[in-house]
């Protein structure tokens, strides 16, 4: 594991501090101090430290992450990372000859296997960490392929399905209590999907196809809400939501200057559908992930992908906000949590492999309480109609030193880090 950490932004790019400075109406949700970077490397199974891909997916609220390795020659291997334990293959059935994880809550991990002489080709698992129970999901009635992208205190979403016959299609599914149940009956279209799932409700896209007319929805007990799609687009696809019912994902519209089609990435919010734009110089985008704080991850892709993080109308990349000392370039964002955490995908000069990576947020410098990376007079505006004791219970953001009472000692403090 290899542990580095971001400098202040400011001395990161100063483009990319203006860029910032102009989100400050409110508060921003990209970290001032940019991130610190933890790498993640196929372990043993793929012969020396640095061989083999990691592709980590998704972050619970501990900061585990669930993903998938691919060793030089042989399969994919799904695994679980910790900051305790590092990364450890999750055990398969006698048989698996390759296996992906995709989602993670707690203790449990969610994704699919295959297994040498099944007559099903990928089927969806569910296994506990902590137990170490594994779990088959199997598929719809006369299908042969399941896959499961999220779950939350044991109900899992993916799809499911026959790719051969096309009978039954490949649908949405939700998996609760040991019974799968086919969401395209309440979706009402020929086929469809289901990529995540955050307070019982869950995203996707249906349509016939994502590529021709799919939308995304967000269907909670059965009730539907169909989104429309991308602004000037005309389709959308969810791959992710949180708490508040916002959903990230992208669509499909046609470039006003090129007249060829592109993928953009996007999130629905209050509501509204917003575009979130891409990196300078990439036709393509896809937001991947968005926490409770709206803060999005997702990535830009050209002849090759580019990583972001997106909040409050400011997109920016990811790379800009690590230290350069960590000589990675980091391609694809995936995962967030409501820390601020993300996985991500990255190319290690240093090791001459495909890195996973943790990236936490650096917090800015004490006294920045409107989170505009400036200590000023709005801070100070913001600190003394909290003067006095904490209440009770309650969050206190003017107690600098954390000592329950808002006094000289925190201005002092505020007025250490000005300017």
């Amino acid at each position: 594991m290899l542990t580095l950490f971001a400098t202040r932004l400011g001395s990161v790019m100063p483009m990319t501090l203006a860029i910032l400075l102009v989100a400050a109406v409110g508060h921003a949700q990209i970290p001032c101090g940019g991130y610190e970077v933890t790498a993640i490397i196929a372990g043993p199974d793929c012969g020396p430290p640095g061989l083999g891909a990691v592709l980590p997916y998704a972050i619970n609220e501990a900061g585990d992450v669930a993903g998938f390795f691919i060793c030089p020659v042989l399969a994919d291997h799904a695994f679980l990372w910790t900051a305790s334990a590092g990364l450890q293959t999750i055990p398969m059935p006698p048989g698996t000859t390759q296996s992906r994880a995709f989602g993670i809550d707690g203790t449990q991990v969610v994704g699919y296997h295959v297994v040498s002489g099944d007559e099903f080709g990928n089927l969806a698992f569910l296994y506990d960490t902590k137990t170490g129970e594994f779990t088959n999901l199997g598929t719809f009635p006369g299908g042969d392929w399941s896959e499961a992208f999220a779950v939350e205190q044991g109900v899992v979403v993916g799809f499911a399905g026959n790719t051969v016959m096309g009978d039954p299609p490949l649908e949405a599914f939700i998996y609760q209590d040991g019974v799968m149940v086919n969401l395209g009956e309440d979706l009402g279209t020929p086929s469809s999907r289901a990529r995540d799932i955050a307070n019982g409700m869950v995203t996707g896209w249906m349509g016939e196809s994502s590529i021709f007319d799919g939308n995304a929805y967000i269907w909670d007990q059965r009730d539907v809400i169909t989104l429309p799609p991308i602004p000037d687009g005309f389709t959308s696809s969810g791959w992710a939501i949180n708490n508040l019912q916002d959903v990230a994902g992208r669509g499909r519209m046609v470039d006003p200057r090129t007249g060829e089609t592109v993928k953009r990435a996007f999130a629905r919010i209050d509501s509204k559908m917003i575009l979130l734009g891409t990196l300078p110089g990439f036709p393509d985008s896809t937001a991947t992930g968005m926490n409770d704080s709206r803060v999005a991850t997702g990535f830009s892709q050209s002849n090759f992908p580019r990583s972001f993080v997106w909040s409050q109308g400011v997109l920016v990349d990811l790379n800009d906000l690590i230290s350069p000392d960590a000589n990675l370039t980091i391609q694809v964002a995936r995962g967030i949590n409501q820390a601020g955490q993300i996985t991500a995908v990255a190319d290690s000069n240093d090791l001459n492999a495909t890195v996973g990576l943790v990236l936490t947020p650096v917090e800015g410098p004490p006294g920045d309480l409107d989170g505009d990376c400036v200590v000023g007079i709005l801070d100070l505006l913001t600190l003394l109609p909290d003067w006095g004791p904490c209440p009770p219970m309650a969050d206190c953001p003017a107690d600098l030193n954390e000592d329950g009472i808002v006094n000289i000692f925190d201005l002092l403090l505020l007025l250490a880090n000005w300017g």
